[in-house]
């Protein structure tokens, strides 16, 4: 594609007139989930009637950088890297309330990526201009449109969710009843997801389907969409509920998680010193803990840069009008950047949980590996310790077990009960040391 075409081509897009629903995640869709030939833009693009007034080339730039070359890189990158983590969390060693969230997170990701990718066809010239493929993305905007804020929503609540979960792990660790566990874990993921679905379902009847293919618009507004009282209700819901709510929770949640992150360590250090004894296994315990935390505050921090340019430009839209900001080419250069760091978001998480968590990184040696190596060392066919915590408790056992065989002073039957019995508690204490956190 020559350089006049791509220019011909962007700005044919940015003079397009379809504008995203109300709320925060609606102006987050026009640049994430709709086709490129649905992105909406007012003010000097279409300034006055019939006059355009060309985009500056910065603009132009952005847009073909960040929607044509960098996203569908990003979400290909980001689905795989999703679908090793799913493979990874959702082993049975993998189990804990934490990795629960993860897991869901995990799902809710790769699903707003996989939304992306029957748009990618559209970069074709000859597959755009077919009337088949206008015809489908026209029905498929509708769904993507309601879709992509149901995940958004729930990516944003589940990294909630996952926040307050660890904060209530290191803060109430000595209260058992409080802590969440898997079952209550499960329960509230499912809570969140039809919370999202049902709160969403309304946008459905906002938009439909412009059948007339010689029109850019590929959605026509509903008499709902253009209800004044219904577009004021609904922005204040959407960016209260899918921004500002979640971003606040997760800045006040995550303070108090490194908070809680250094004093437990302290607490860990000062168990050291007191027993020589059980200093592995309650140092071991905290690494194990700090990784899983860490990972969560790595997770939360990347949340809220990915997402704070979208509720600047919420912010923005509920003072001033959305028509008055996208009249700004600044704040549509603004709106394709924000495209780009939601994908960012949901396709980074892989790359976290690899970087810091050590039992991750050996729960994917042990899935992605084992079966390349056994042939090279037989080592590999043994179960590999998920955790130095495992190891620390099956030196302790095996220890332990020697001492009560020297104390058995020869007796033979003493001796091998308690060689028969050693195992099967080793076993159990590693599977439970396994099974706590990531």
């Amino acid at each position: 594609m020559t350089t006049s075409a791509i220019y011909e081509v962007l700005t044919s897009t940015l003079t397009s007139s379809l504008a995203p629903g109300p709320g925060y995640a609606d102006d987050m869709v026009s640049s994430v989930a709709l086709p490129t030939t649905t992105m909406a833009a007012s003010g000097p693009v279409a300034a006055s009637a019939g006059a355009l007034s060309p985009p500056p080339q910065y603009l132009l730039q952005t847009q073909f950088v960040c929607d044509r070359v960098l996203v569908p890189l990003v979400v290909t990158l980001g689905i795989l890297g999703n679908l090793l983590s799913l493979v990874v969390l959702t082993r049975k060693e993998m189990s804990s309330p934490t990795n629960c969230f993860l897991t869901a997170l995990a799902i809710s990701d790769v699903s707003l990526l996989c939304l992306r990718i029957p748009m990618f066809f559209g970069f074709n010239d000859n597959v755009a201009k077919s009337n088949s493929f206008m015809l489908f993305v026209r029905y498929y905007t509708v769904i993507l449109y309601v879709m992509v804020n149901v995940f958004l929503t729930c990516t944003g609540w589940l990294t909630v969710a996952v926040t307050v979960e660890r904060f209530l792990s290191l803060r109430f660790m000595m209260h058992p009843r409080i802590l969440c566990s898997t079952s209550r874990a499960k329960r509230a993921i499912i809570a969140i997801f039809l919370a999202s679905f049902l709160f969403h379902f309304s946008k459905f009847f906002e938009y439909v389907p412009n059948l007339n293919l010689s029109k850019p618009d590929p959605l026509l507004p509903t008499e709902l969409s253009k209800n004044a009282h219904y577009d004021k209700a609904m922005h204040f819901i959407n960016i209260s509920l899918a921004a500002l709510v979640p971003i606040v929770a997760l800045v006040i949640f995550n303070t108090f998680l490194i908070y809680f992150l250094a004093t437990h360590r302290r607490r860990m250090l000062k168990h050291k010193s007191v027993s020589a004894s059980g200093a592995t296994v309650g140092g071991t315990t905290s690494v194990d803990m700090l990784h899983v935390s860490g990972v969560v505050v790595a997770v939360v921090l990347v949340f809220v840069v990915c997402h704070s340019l979208g509720v600047f430009l919420a912010i923005n839209i509920a003072m001033h009008g959305r028509h008055k900001i996208f009249s700004d080419y600044l704040f549509l250069t603004f709106k394709h950047v924000n495209g780009l760091l939601i994908v960012v978001n949901s396709s980074i998480n892989f790359i976290l949980y690899y970087s810091i968590s050590r039992k991750f990184r050996k729960m994917f040696g042990s899935v992605f590996c084992q079966r390349l190596l056994s042939g090279k060392n037989s080592s590999w066919s043994v179960p590999m310790p998920l955790s130095e915590n495992s190891m620390a408790t099956a030196v302790s056992v095996r220890t332990a077990n020697t001492n009560g065989y020297t104390r058995a002073n020869g007796d033979h039957a003493k001796g091998s009960e308690t060689f028969a019995l050693h195992p099967s508690a080793s076993t159990t204490s590693s599977r439970r040391s396994d099974n706590v956190e990531l």
